[in-house]
């Protein structure tokens, strides 16, 4: 990548470049691994401004793509690690960025399995694929990091940020949220990746945190399955699809009296913990 590039980015250099490195090595992007380049300085200015602002010193890039960002990366962070799982694309990360920055580490894997073997991060990045986003997700809760920078395509995106009651709130948003703090960072058009796709992306960041429930993790998560299964009925209705009958005691809906004519897809993280404490305690207490 030519200097001026690093100096001064317009989205005519980013495509200009792309087109190049793609010429170059004679790569057509995959559909099937959801291969588009970030060509928007907007986009790719506000994650390094992130990462220079917050002092994140150690950087997992997800997808190096054709190392377009993590060049850029490496100007900011002192270390970047940078995971593709295309052959031809980790052979233009190390020619066209691991060879001239000593700061660069190029895995050849895909991150759905060597995950457990990077380490610890500061910051995460990636313009995620969009048929892995909901997998990198569940991931992310087994790794250890301090922010992540995340582009998904917006419809999912959208899916993580909604509130109880909104069309786009269900089974993803709580256990999203149950796991991180979220917050939305920007929407970007097609035009902002190369080739274009055929949706809006949006960049959020992921913050991880810590919410302490009275009851197995496991059972947490598959009672909010079996409740957001049927979001649109009301609690009391759910119920009596997804507990015995012998369970479903005066009791239990005595302590769910408040809930209990509430539809599933209004209620918020709080109020399924609370309301799952009590099922176990009925359901699975001695």
């Amino acid at each position: 990548m030519k200097n001026y590039l690093l100096l001064t980015i317009s989205r005519r250099a980013l495509l200009a470049y792309t087109l190049n490195v793609l010429r170059t090595y004679n790569i057509r992007p995959k559909k099937r691994l959801s291969q588009n380049f970030v060509i928007d300085p907007s986009l790719i200015g506000k994650i390094l401004t992130r990462i220079k602002n917050c002092n994140y010193r150690k950087v997992l890039e997800i997808g190096g793509g054709i190392g377009t960002l993590t060049l850029l990366l490496s100007n900011v962070a002192e270390e970047v690690v940078t995971v593709e799982v295309d052959k031809k694309l980790v052979t233009v990360l190390e020619k066209e960025v691991a060879s001239k920055r000593s700061n660069v580490k190029v895995v050849h894997g895909d991150v759905l399995k060597v995950y457990k073997e990077l380490g610890s991060f500061d910051a995460v990045v990636s313009n995620i694929p969009y048929h892995i986003s909901s997998k990198v997700l569940f991931i992310l809760t087994e790794m250890t990091f301090r922010e992540a920078l995340l582009t998904f395509q917006k419809e999912f995106a959208d899916r993580l940020l909604a509130r109880p009651d909104e069309a786009d709130y269900g089974r993803l948003t709580v256990m999203a949220n149950f796991y991180f703090d979220i917050e939305y960072l920007g929407t970007y058009p097609p035009t902002s990746f190369y080739p274009p796709p055929k949706v809006y992306s949006t960049l959020i960041s992921l913050k991880k945190k810590t919410i302490h429930i009275d009851v197995p993790l496991e059972f947490f998560q598959d009672t909010v399955r079996k409740l957001f299964t049927l979001k649109n009925r009301t609690l009391r209705t759910v119920l009596k699809n997804i507990i015995p009958a012998d369970k479903y005691t005066s009791e239990l809906s005595s302590e769910l009296k408040k809930y209990m004519k509430r539809r599933v897809r209004s209620l918020s993280l709080g109020e399924l913990i609370e309301i799952t404490s009590i099922l176990y305690k009925h359901v699975k207490g001695s």
